[in-house]
């Protein structure tokens, strides 16, 4: 595959999309709009987890890097890490979906 290289970012190769899915989920958050002192201003942060079914969440393709929507408030959150949970005869019968959130909507 011949791709063209943008001259600031590089070659665009390995870029994976695939149509938006639903699932359902229940959203933890560890902090929710702590503000963390940094070096040029107050950073809004925030981190937390999604659990779903093991099944779903395999089903669904999802991976480290992809971004999520939260509905109904749209925010958009990137997972960073995928735990097992809930083991039950040596299967893991749910993940959690860590996340850090890139933009978050009140309503």
């Amino acid at each position: 595959m011949d791709t063209e290289a943008d001259p600031e970012l590089g070659p665009t190769g390995n870029i994976s999309w695939h149509a938006p899915l639903s699932l359902q989920g229940q959203v933890k958050y560890n902090q929710y709009d702590h503000l963390v002192p940094t070096g040029s201003a107050n950073d809004p942060a925030s981190d937390g987890h999604v659990v779903f079914t093991e099944k779903a969440w395999s089903e669904s393709g999802g991976k480290v890097g992809d971004e999520m929507e939260l509905s109904p408030s749209e925010s958009r959150l990137i997972v960073t890490e995928v735990r097992p949970a809930a083991h039950y005869r040596g299967r893991a019968w749910h993940v959690y979906v860590l996340f850090v959130r890139k933009r978050a909507n009140v309503k």
